[in-house]
């Protein structure tokens, strides 16, 4: 939802209170975070034959880059679960990432995000679509790395603004928490987040670039990536940076 006016003051009051309230309702709403795995196969190009999935599964990068779409058609592949770490954030605060944005600004919103990512990180294993800036946290980034095996989704800037859409739902993009330099629009910002973020997102696991693939495509170069990965290494020890093509 979008807040009128004249909800803000209970919205920044429910915001303050969010922290108190986290242990009482992880049970209660554990599952909600997550969807369960959707019987796609038969519309799906390839099924998940490899090594079995027995830690969750992070996708990270810009946003735009096709985490969450990608993410559902790669945990129908896989029969597990799917989770949105930002709509696990929206269910818990009851507000939308905008909202939490331009209420309580982005310290608050990467306060909730970890706490959310670590309730979705110690559930059963899981396809997990983090938030754009997420692995760019320190201790985010930290938790991911040790928790799940994370696979970055590359994408050319102009992807993934054809992807977004509309820029309306993107904080970062539009309102003044965007950090926008002069007049960019929004190619010129996504051209620099990609160059700011670059760094921080190379420290995952695997690298597949998406660029002209579609969901499906890329979700079973994904698959495959992850396939190879998970047959040369010991899951519980997963520590190396693998690029995919």
């Amino acid at each position: 939802m979008s807040l009128k006016a004249n909800d803000r003051a209970d919205a920044v009051a429910m915001l303050g209170l969010f922290p108190s309230t986290r242990t009482g309702r992880i049970i209660k709403t554990m599952e909600q975070k997550v969807q369960k795995p959707q019987n796609m196969a038969g519309s799906l190009t390839q099924n998940y034959n490899g090594p079995p999935i027995t830690r969750p599964i992070a996708l990270v990068g810009l946003m735009g880059c096709g985490k969450s779409m990608v993410g559902r058609n790669l945990a129908a592949m896989f029969q597990i679960p799917f989770a949105d770490s930002d709509t696990a954030i929206e269910r818990a605060a009851g507000v939308t990432v905008a909202d939490i944005f331009d209420l309580a600004g982005e310290n608050k919103f990467r306060e909730m995000e970890y706490r959310e990512i670590e309730i979705l990180l110690g559930g059963t294993p899981a396809v997990i679509a983090t938030g754009g800036g997420a692995f760019c946290q320190p201790d985010t980034a930290s938790l991911l790395r040790d928790k799940a095996l994370v696979v970055w989704l590359k994408a050319k800037p102009e992807t993934l603004l054809s992807r977004i859409g509309n820029v309306d739902s993107r904080p970062l993009l539009h309102n003044k928490h965007s950090q926008k330099q002069g007049n960019e629009t929004p190619i010129e910002i996504l051209t620099r987040l990609n160059e700011v973020r670059t760094p921080f997102y190379e420290q995952a696991h695997l690298h597949v670039n998406t660029d002209g693939l579609s969901k499906r495509q890329a979700a079973s170069k994904v698959m495959n990536a992850i396939a190879d990965k998970l047959a040369i290494i010991n899951t519980s020890t997963i520590s190396s940076t693998s690029k995919g093509a």
